[in-house]
């Protein structure tokens, strides 16, 4: 989640315990391209971690795994779930916030060696995309890689890029994100199309891995 649009940050507020259940059933999802785009055991930041659910599953590969979520209760949900995440779930938020709440020496720049936010851009509105990617390519080191999921399909939004439940979900493209991180020095080195983890009719997902070029 991201505090980017004040409608969506209230939905997840009221209905946290709710989607806590529903993201902690997900299987796959952005956790299938882990072992593939991430460098082993190195430490990884999940920005929107939600239930803390990618965290885990990072944490079970061997990752040396954070994550920042700016919803209060799905962090007390998740650490009252998996005590061992009370030492790596903070307070954080997008698009100039994931530093906020993070211990030293995480807090300092650069150092993640790695970044994942799925499902959490989409949220932001468009005009905060640069900042927030800015704001991720702080935390990351001089060969850091950010992997990224964005809807490719919801037939569920409205015209005014809301869903049924007022959430917002920006129009965010793989071109666009290309652009961004072009000019942050990331370049877009794999993408994949899949469908939906939770199943949802319709409903398909851009996953990209940028890495910083520093060649």
């Amino acid at each position: 989640m991201a505090f980017g649009d004040s409608v969506t940050m209230a939905y997840y507020r009221k209905h946290a315990e709710s989607v806590f259940k529903r993201y902690q059933q997900v299987e796959g999802g952005i956790a299938n391209f882990f072992k593939s785009a991430l460098l082993p055991r190195t430490r990884v930041l999940d920005v929107g971690a939600g239930s803390g659910r990618d965290v885990q599953r990072l944490l079970d590969l061997g990752f040396d795994a954070y994550g920042v979520e700016p919803v209060d209760a799905l962090r007390e949900l998740a650490i009252e779930a998996d005590p061992q995440l009370k030492e790596r779930l903070f307070k954080g938020y997008l698009p100039d916030g994931l530093r906020a709440e993070l211990p030293a020496p995480l807090n300092a720049p650069h150092s993640f060696d790695a970044i994942i936010c799925s499902a959490v851009l989409m949220h932001l509105p468009e005009a905060q995309l640069p900042r927030a990617l800015q704001e991720m390519s702080q935390c990351l080191t001089d060969d850091g890689r950010m992997l990224l999921s964005i809807p490719a399909a919801r037939p569920d939004i409205g015209d005014d890029f809301r869903d049924p439940n007022g959430r917002l979900f920006s129009p965010v493209t793989p071109n666009q994100l290309n652009t961004i991180a072009e000019a942050l020095g990331f370049w877009c080195v794999d993408e994949h199309v899949s469908s939906d983890a939770q199943g949802r009719e319709g409903t398909r997902w851009h996953t990209l891995l940028f890495v910083r070029d520093n060649g």
